[in-house]
């Protein structure tokens, strides 16, 4: 069965999508683009995918109601950027925009350039500035979004 939503988010207006590209220099995947256009980011059902990473939220094209979570370019002007930290961290790698988070705060990615356009990563927290921080999960982001099972079939 494949994950439902706690909190949907009504479609994503193309003109907001385009203003996302836009503002961050970017062309989104059109299999990522359909996505926000049927369901513009909000709060899957707890799930998992292959029984470890899960999605708490998606980002969306746009603002949102909720004043904890990022939207597309929120996450990615935080993430790309130097951050003022101590130790400092690296910025994340250009080349994958923050999709989504984790419980634990980890960044579900989409790869938006190069031959791997279109993969998704997982990025560990814990150690941001490490090769080893990236998990490469799929090659697309539809194969990803409809691998995430609802936690329940964990239990099964």
């Amino acid at each position: 069965m494949a994950v439902g939503w706690d909190r949907p988010a009504p479609p994503a207006e193309e003109a907001a999508i385009a203003r996302v590209e836009r503002e961050l220099g970017i062309e989104l995947p059109a299999e990522y683009r359909d996505f926000l256009g049927r369901q513009n980011g909000g709060e899957p059902e707890p799930n998992f995918y292959n029984r470890q990473v899960g999605v708490r939220y998606f980002y969306s094209a746009g603002p949102t109601d909720d004043e904890y979570v990022d939207d597309l370019e929120e996450a990615a002007r935080r993430f790309w950027s130097d951050r003022m930290t101590d130790p400092p961290e690296d910025p994340m790698d250009r080349s994958l925009l923050p999709i989504g988070e984790d419980a634990g705060n980890n960044l579900i990615c989409l790869r938006i350039s190069g031959d791997e356009r279109g993969a998704v990563y997982f990025r560990d927290h814990d150690i941001p500035e490490s090769p080893e921080a990236y998990t490469r999960l799929t090659d697309t982001f539809s194969e990803f979004f409809e691998a995430l099972r609802p936690l329940e079939e964990l239990y099964i």
